[in-house]
């Protein structure tokens, strides 16, 4: 393979310089990509100004598979939110599985009419072949999350409609948005012994530096808010998770919290 280069300047300024080895060697799933996929995913990287080993652009590889170019959930919405026109936007998930269905609506300030997206989850469920009954089932996330992972769906289908230039014409299927760590053991062994589909499918969920980021974003928010006391907070956990026990609650509530429960905090305190 031709040793391929691009340089180029992210959304901060910080230089960055990818060749194709560090593509076949670091980024991609299986070093078997072609010299094709790897010089498109270089320029594709330049063009939107993505950093891969922020984890914010995937190239997700099978042996005699096409490649695949997976812009991360989390991009997708800090595009949007740096977009000048961005006016907020709110989720709904309605009923039951298999008929749950999730509702999202992207607000501009440019715009008369928001856009607004509604995902079923039959539509949108991501599934694993279980080795022992041969029967298709949700992936882990989706089995334990359902509601989150379905509102994850319908607002990255919004946010895409609402913000097109936020990931400029690249081609990526909105139900391949997804949060994946590919430095993870697990996924690494798994890819390794020819499942890897398995291990990525079932990866969803913030990497541990995103993790970081989403608590430090959410103490900011706390004290911007001036909410300093654990009354204040068990008052703030009451309105959002009301179906939880919040009445002995420590100052470490937030460190042992689940990242989804976190961001429906982190939105709630937005709109309070």
């Amino acid at each position: 393979m031709k040793e391929l280069a691009v340089s180029y300047s992210d959304e901060k300024g910080q230089e960055i310089k990818l060749t194709a080895s560090d593509i076949v060697e670091y980024i991609s799933t299986d070093s078997s990509v072609t010299e094709k996929e790897v010089f498109t995913f270089l320029n594709m990287c330049k063009y939107l100004k993505l950093n891969p080993f922020l984890k914010e652009i995937y190239l997700i590889k099978y042996k005699d598979s096409p490649a695949t170019f997976v812009i991360s959930y989390q991009t997708l919405l800090k595009r949007a939110e740096e977009n000048k026109n961005f006016n907020g936007y709110e989720t709904e998930v309605k009923g039951e599985i298999p008929n749950m269905s999730a509702t999202a609506t992207v607000y501009r300030k440019d715009r008369s009419y928001p856009v607004k997206i509604t995902v079923n989850y039959s539509e949108a469920v991501k599934t694993v072949m279980d080795r022992q009954t041969k029967e298709l089932r949700p992936t882990n996330m989706w089995k334990s999350m359902p509601e989150w992972m379905l509102r994850k769906v319908a607002l990255a289908r919004a946010l895409k409609e609402a913000f097109p230039s936020a990931i400029g014409n690249a081609q990526v299927s909105v139900s391949e948005i997804v949060d994946i760590d590919s430095d993870d053991k697990r996924v690494q062994e798994e890819i390794k012994e020819g499942d890897g589909q398995k291990a990525i499918d079932e990866m969803y969920g913030a990497s541990e530096g995103e993790a970081k980021d989403r608590k430090l974003k959410l103490y900011e928010i706390l004290k911007e808010k001036k909410i300093d006391t654990l009354g204040k907070v068990k008052e703030i956990l009451k309105e959002v998770l009301p179906d939880e026990n919040w009445s002995n609650i420590k100052k470490d509530v937030f460190e042992k919290m689940p990242e989804e429960k976190l961001q429906q905090v982190i939105e709630y305190l937005k709109k309070v």
